[in-house]
């Protein structure tokens, strides 16, 4: 199937030539005739979000939906429609997220292609369509009239699609419009950076109407002006009403009822207990899901009411919608129970915990109970102790561990992954512990050793939270529902000199599988089950230090640790050494170490020496003493 490719030299001369679609995805892979193409790749690994590429004109366009000739003029014409349209969806703020959102565009059988755009903010989708009787019109009108009526039935049943997929932050799906270009056939993309484009040959189109007129919607009746039914009953009723007048209260009590059932008609709601708002679903569109009711959809709704004659205001919606008569929902409880007593046998778990490549045998044991703490937070199977340990994932750049964080969570649940906390909010924290359900600490070597061994220790061991509600006059007690997790580039990691054993370092040995789809039903099914039997989701005192014997090796070591190993070494008996207070000790490697030691402090350096695994120490009329022996 041959498109279109545009070049734009510097002069702003164009250049048109038809290529096939297949080629141009194929050389995507391994890109050699453009070195500008090689550039901009390079340029995407260390470019920040703001930055442009100075030589993006360079790169060539290509318009899917047409094969175009330019006649001895200059100008374009269409020799033939495709059948291929083009969605952009943006914004993409992690390009880990990037295999996820193939796999789940690959899903729908019309997709043609997807592939990373050239800003790296992008996902470009191109679709196959066809009219309804299976051809494709070949004069521009006819082929301008399909893509009018297919972009807009593409957008929403796209949408619907990304927004059951695992990503941090919801995308926007549109018709993928080049700037300059007024016809809706001339979209497209440039060159892509994107070395592994989703391309499905065998995609079937998707059959468009055109005999609906443009910007067709389909008329729903309302329920207050349906006629009634023709009974003798019914028009003694109506001859009453017409006769007796309403009074102020009565007329009052009518319009709510017929404010309530123009609602009713129109939408679903539910009050999301967890995430303390309203929730509606059109019942014209009810693939688009349930959405908060913010300030413009109850104002929206108001303005039906007015126009349908109703003496009904803003403040009306609002007393409506949080009065009692909308039903309670907890999205959480609502999917645990669907997937109760529905588990296979199989150790899903356990699966999904092998994905990570790590030389740690621990690892699948230590995941599973995390895993099963974690649901257990979400059930409040536990009222007195929160989930109080955490993997720390540790890797160079490209191993997918956000994406594979972001994973554990249900599409369903996707609402409750937060990986953009910010600890020195300590309000919002506290907030956010009662609301989401996973919480990845991304970037944990951002986190200073004070907050590590003070409020971030203190906050995951929690087991409610207290915090003062918006507009609220008191304090209130929240359950918990988040666990946590985090990830890291860096090996000497953590800080707190007395233990590390709330979170357990996970160092990877290569990529993390996160293409091949997850089984969430069964995952979760299985973790229900066995919290159900009575498994154990707590470390116990000798796993405990187990952690923490294994957490030494990323133990973040302080410049009087690293002297002290220099100065002295640790002895059984006093025939091979001497006893110091840690004032003396402190004073030799000050000695030793001069200006490197200048910001050193005696107090912390005792909390150091006091933790130093096995160090003999005894308690004098001086203070504690320790056993060493200076190095010579």
């Amino acid at each position: 199937m041959k498109i279109t490719q545009i070049r734009t030299n510097k002069n702003n001369q164009q250049s048109v030539k038809t290529l096939e679609m297949s080629n141009v995805l194929e050389t995507m892979k391994d890109d050699t005739q453009y070195a500008d193409v090689r550039d901009l790749r390079y340029f995407m690994k260390w470019a920040d979000r703001l930055s442009e590429y100075k030589n993006m004109y360079r790169l060539p366009v290509y318009y899917p939906s047409v094969e175009l000739s330019v006649n001895r003029d200059g100008q374009r014409r269409l020799r033939r429609f495709t059948g291929l349209l083009t969605l952009t969806m943006a914004p993409l703020h992690d390009r880990d997220e990037l295999p996820v959102i193939k796999e789940a565009l690959r899903q729908l059988p019309m997709t043609f292609a997807a592939f990373l755009g050239s800003s790296g903010r992008t996902v470009k989708v191109v679709v196959r369509i066809a009219a309804y009787d299976g051809t494709l019109p070949q004069d521009e009108q006819g082929a301008q009239r399909l893509c009018q009526q297919a972009y807009p039935l593409l957008c929403r049943l796209y949408q619907t699609v990304v927004n059951m997929a695992p990503v941090s932050a919801p995308l926007t799906v549109n018709a993928a419009r080049r700037k300059g270009e007024d016809s809706v056939l001339m979209a497209g993309f440039r060159r892509t950076v994107d070395d592994q484009p989703l391309f499905v040959a065998e995609a079937a189109p998707m059959f468009i109407s055109t005999r609906l007129p443009l910007n067709f919607v389909a008329p729903v009746p309302d329920i207050a002006t349906l006629p009634a039914a023709d009974t003798p009953e019914t028009a003694a009723d109506a001859s009453v009403a017409a006769t007796v007048p309403a009074t102020p209260a009565e007329r009052v009590s009518q319009e709510m009822n017929q404010f309530i059932e123009l609602l009713s008609g129109r939408y679903d709601f539910r009050r999301n207990i967890i995430m303390g708002y309203v929730e509606y679903r059109s019942k014209e569109d009810p693939y688009y899901g349930w959405r908060p009711v913010d300030e413009p959809v109850y104002n929206g709704m108001a303005v039906q009411a007015r126009l349908k004659g109703l003496n009904v205001w803003d403040k009306d919606v609002i007393r409506y919608l949080r009065s009692d008569m909308i039903r309670r929902y907890n999205p959480i409880d609502e999917y645990l129970w669907d997937v109760r007593d529905k588990w296979d046998g199989h150790d899903h778990i356990g699966d999904l915990a092998r994905r990570v490549p790590t030389s740690q045998k621990q690892w699948p044991r230590w995941f599973r109970m995390w895993f099963l703490a974690m649901v257990a937070q979400w059930l409040h199977r536990n009222t007195r102790y929160g989930n109080a340990m955490a993997p720390l994932l540790i890797s160079t750049q490209g191993y997918n561990k956000s994406t594979f964080c972001r994973m554990l969570i249900p599409p369903e649940l996707k609402w409750g992954y937060n990986d953009n906390l910010m600890l020195s909010e300590k309000k919002a924290v506290l907030q956010a512990m009662s609301q989401f359900l996973l919480i990845n600490l991304d970037e944990f070597n951002q986190i200073s050793p004070k907050v590590q061994e003070g409020f971030l220790k203190n906050l995951i061991q929690l087991a409610s939270v207290k915090v003062k509600p918006p507009y609220g006059r008191h304090v209130v007690e929240q359950p918990r529902l988040a666990s946590f997790i985090a990830t890291t580039n860096v090996n000497d990691i953590l800080s707190d000199p007395s233990g590390n054993r709330r979170f357990f370092g996970i160092e990877l040995r290569g990529p993390i599988d996160v293409t091949t789809p997850l089984n969430y039903r069964q995952l979760y099914a299985q973790a229900v089950k066995l919290l159900d039997d009575g498994e154990r989701y707590w470390l116990d005192e000798e796993q405990t230090l187990e952690v923490m014997r294994s957490n030494e090796q990323f133990q973040m070591r302080s410049p009087e640790q690293i002297y002290f190993d220099e100065c002295f070494r640790i002895v059984a008996s006093e025939a091979e050494g001497q006893w110091f207070s840690a004032a003396a000790v402190f004073d030799v490697i000050k000695r030793r170490a001069g200006a490197a030691l200048r910001g050193g402090n005696l107090i912390r350096f005792s909390r150091i020496l006091a933790n130093v695994p096995n160090i003999v120490r005894r308690r004098t009329s001086r203070g504690v003493e320790y056993l060493l022996a200076r190095r010579s």
